[in-house]
């Protein structure tokens, strides 16, 4: 198998305690959030996330909001297409519709 250009990492950041299972960008594009199974539910500021991160130099990047209501693995995300920063996240048998505002 012959590679025709080497991956690259734009940028590396931690927040799960454990692997991640679900990723969805926001319709507009500001936001993304991610699901793990750790039961959490996170949502990262997009303008925050092409500053690179953290690094050496600049502070541990911290997500906008971080939702712990969930009793399973956060596998299902979805944002409203009609109310921005509305978002719905199903775990187990459980789905919760939330705000995402800071």
């Amino acid at each position: 198998m012959r590679i025709r250009a080497a991956p690259r990492t734009f940028t590396r950041w931690r927040a799960h305690r454990q692997e991640v299972c679900g990723l969805r960008w926001s319709p507009c594009g500001a936001y993304l959030a991610t699901g793990g199974n750790d039961n959490e539910l996170n949502v990262w500021s997009a303008a925050k996330l092409r500053s690179g991160g953290a690094g050496p130099r600049r502070p541990r990047l911290e997500p906008a909001c971080r939702f712990r209501e969930h009793a399973a693995a956060v596998k299902a995300i979805a944002w409203s297409p009609h109310r921005r920063l509305r978002l719905a996240s199903g775990a187990g048998r459980c789905v919760r519709i939330r705000s995402a505002r800071s």
